[in-house]
């Protein structure tokens, strides 16, 4: 089989049972018995359940595809470590005047040239969550701002950093 024909998935069962086995033969694993039970069937059937009696309906052939293809039986949540939940904003824009960013990054950002001195840098990390440029508007003007309570341009000038 094709690795583009396991995007696509035909389901033509309407129990639980008939679903699972379709879904099953196309994403794996195939399914293994003890004593004429489908053991993994009925992992998947009960975490279904569960998983529909805390947060609501939805088809078992979408949650099964879900869970098999991300990872995680949280319908329509990605999984813990595949999302940041420590951070604030883009981690690839670091704003100039944190720690977190290089200093070539804070002198192309600021327009400094090399022997320039480079502005007093403070750790954007509160609380154990790091904040990042955002991207934002003032007015037509679209770019990236600091949303950092302690960040050095906030403290000095009273209002956030804006990057074009």
């Amino acid at each position: 089989m094709r690795g583009r024909d396991k995007y696509c998935i035909t389901v033509s069962g309407t129990t639980n049972s008939e679903i699972w086995h379709e879904i099953r033969n196309v994403l794996g694993p195939t399914p293994s018995t003890v004593s004429g039970t489908d053991v993994i069937l009925n992992e998947d059937i009960a975490e279904y359940n569960d998983w529909v009696n805390e947060y609501g309906n939805v088809p078992f052939d979408k949650w099964l595809i879900w869970k098999l293809r991300v990872g995680t039986k949280r319908y329509g949540n990605l999984p813990e470590n595949k999302k940041h939940i420590n951070k604030i904003g883009h981690v690839w824009s670091p704003c100039p005047y944190s720690t977190q960013s290089s200093d070539l990054n804070t002198r192309l950002r600021l327009g400094l040239g090399k022997l320039d001195p480079l502005p007093a840098k403070v750790d954007h990390t509160l609380g154990g969550i790091t904040y990042y440029m955002e991207t934002s508007s003032r007015g037509a003007r679209w770019g990236f701002e600091c949303n950092c309570p302690s960040c050095t341009y906030l403290l000095l000038y009273g209002r956030k950093y804006f990057y074009v």
